[in-house]
């Protein structure tokens, strides 16, 4: 093995200085490591090809400045157009965080030769600064800012700003397509590629990642338990990690890759790690070829997304994804299923309730609604609602003509019981007062809890003991028993559901229970799925990554599993069962780790 001189490192580096270290650490000879990692990884063989074949294409500089997204910033970038671009064809676009290096021109014009990836247009490209407004100081870097935040500022930042004004500054043809695109860097660069493919995998798909910064600086640290709970996306990536990474008050680089390379195992995504014997960066030039070629292999078959981890594929159906039921509602909200399969819900802004039939179609049920909010089915088939507006509990026949409960309470949400009782949830009449949970039997209302921050939706377990009950502003759902006569007791913060980065609660709206014991929750982040036991297991995002602000299992064989997104509702098939009021007693048994 050939021996490393060690550099020293710097506790954080600039954009420049990581550009020098790869280049430094190339010029060195770093070499993988035959660790267990790397041992079933068949060797990388460049084909053959003669120095003539190689055609030296054209790179073009300029400072971009006009960001909206990152404001006030100036930054260089660098394109680089192959000599064999076809403006007749959209080009693959390969996309280098952190800038310019002439040897990946270099080597891209050699793969691009081999035919080892496709025709594909290079954009080079430094993060941002705001220039200090004197001399003699420092500029706001924004390096850490843009590139260690988990959230999509980044990526949009190139797909709505960056590229669209490189293709119209150099009257480029550039595909839109994420399976066209591959996105490259090392340390936080290295990060912020896998983030702009997580978060948008149409517009990523393929990610080589170096000493990736998956470290508590910006929430980076979450991404290995992000990718265990979220449903598989489609990307194809190419990892490295240093013996001798970095390491200081975010993590431990050697450490987190990884938990990164035993995440992405664990979801089954289409991958390729390397231990690289160095330290930070180590690597990066001498495995970039073999990561190219493993990327782009196949194109232009689509990257496919993998089989997600265990407690998903429990749920999920092979080759069953969302599909688009219906559009143009204005406020979807509050759904429930009946015991035929049907799903009623209610559009609070158009003042309606709605059906979705057995063959998927959509109709209106009721008008009129008082701004109902929220419907549930009782056990013999009524439809109930509440209202936030009109303060009403109403109960519909099978004609969806309505008659009123209760007057007196301003419900969010509405849960009917076998024995034919209701829960409501409310927030008071002023901001800021809290959130309650009633009972509304008898044609009476007992309030049975108070004190949560904004109470949502609700479900009952299949076996009927326990209540759950969301509080919107906040990670939590709160269980309850259930007593005989209705009231509620060992009340618990019991469910931990994920929070973005960038919000700042959940956003629990709708709640449901599955036959087989599964709660499902609508949040901000998609459908979350718990365990009996509280963790959020899995996470299933909608596909133009809206906020589902309901959530119900329905269809003909009670296996539809619908998500309700303001204005549209998507449907998938599951292997989980609808239940409701309706309902017989069902045993329930413990969620596996």
């Amino acid at each position: 093995m050939n021996t490393i001189q060690k550099p020293t490192l710097p506790a954080r580096r600039s954009a420049a200085g990581i550009t020098a270290l790869f280049t430094g650490l190339a010029a060195m000879g770093a070499v993988s490591l035959s660790m267990a990692e790397n041992a079933g990884a068949p060797k990388y063989e460049p084909p053959a090809i003669k120095p003539g074949d190689i055609l030296p294409g054209n790179t073009k500089v300029f400072t971009f400045t006009q960001s909206k997204i990152f404001p006030g910033t100036v930054r260089e970038v660098t394109v680089f157009i192959p000599a064999q671009y076809d403006a007749a064809k959209p080009a693959c676009v390969y996309v280098k965080t952190d800038g310019f290096n002439p040897r990946e021109k270099t080597m891209l014009e050699t793969m691009i030769a081999t035919k080892e990836i496709p025709v594909t247009v290079g954009v080079f490209v430094r993060p941002g600064e705001v220039p200090a407004p004197m001399k003699g100081t420092l500029g706001r870097r924004n390096r850490d800012f843009e590139y260690d935040a988990v959230d999509d500022n980044n990526v949009r930042f190139l797909i709505d700003e960056l590229l669209p004004h490189v293709a119209k500054e150099f009257t480029l043809n550039l595909s839109n397509d994420g399976n066209d695109r591959c996105m490259a860097g090392g340390s936080s660069g290295g990060i912020a590629a896998f983030a702009a493919a997580w978060n948008r995998p149409d517009a990523f798909s393929r990610v080589y990642c170096a000493s990736g910064s998956f470290v508590a600086f910006r929430g980076g640290h979450e991404f290995p338990t992000m990718v265990r709970k979220f449903e598989a996306k489609p990307i194809r990536g190419f990892f490295t990690t240093a013996t001798h990474d970095m390491e200081n008050c975010a993590g431990d680089w050697f450490v987190l890759d990884q938990e990164m390379d035993k995440a992405l195992k664990f979801s089954g995504y289409d991958y390729q790690f390397r231990t690289i014997e160095g330290r930070h960066g180590a690597g990066y030039a001498e495995h970039w070829q073999e990561a190219m070629a493993y990327l782009w292999k196949g194109w232009p078959e689509r990257v496919k997304a993998g089989s997600s981890a265990p407690r998903a594929q429990e749920i999920l159906v092979p080759g069953e994804g969302w599909q688009l039921v219906a559009e143009g509602f204005k406020s979807t909200r509050g759904p429930s299923c009946n015991a035929s399969g049907e799903v009623f819900f209610a559009d609070t802004s158009s003042n309606k309730i709605h059906r979705i039939d057995l063959d998927g179609k959509v109709s209106v049920f009721a008008a009129d609604t008082g701004a109902a909010h929220c419907v549930t089915i009782g056990a013999d088939g009524t439809l109930y609602s509440v209202s936030e507006k009109s303060g009403k509990v109403m109960k519909y026949d099978a004609a969806g003509t309505g008659s009123v409960v209760l007057e007196g309470i301003f419900g969010h949400s509405v849960l009917a019981q076998p024995d034919g009782g209701l829960y409501v949830t409310s927030n008071g009449e002023k901001p800021n007062d809290p959130g309650s949970v009633w009972l509304v039997k008898d044609g009476k209302k007992t309030l049975v809890d108070k004190g949560m921050k904004f109470a949502t939706g609700m479900a009952v377990r299949p076996d009927q003991w326990l209540l759950s009950v969301a509080d919107g502003h906040s990670k939590w759902i709160y269980s309850y028993q259930i007593n005989a006569d209705g009231t509620l007791t060992n009340k618990e913060r019991f469910f931990h559901l994920h929070v973005a980065d960038w919000d700042d609660d959940a956003g629990a709206e709708s709640l449901c229970y599955s036959l087989e014991g599964r709660q499902f929750i609508a949040t901000k982040s998609g459908i979350q799925i718990s365990a009996d036991d509280g963790p959020t297991q899995v996470i299933l995002p909608v596909p133009d990554r809206a906020r589902v602000t309901g959530v119900a299992l329905g269809g003909k064989d009670k296996d539809t599993l619908f998500a309700f997104c303001g204005n549209k509702i998507w449907k998938r098939k599951v292997q989980q069962h609808a239940m409701g009021a309706f309902t017989p007693w069902t045993k329930v048994g413990g969620t596996k780790l």
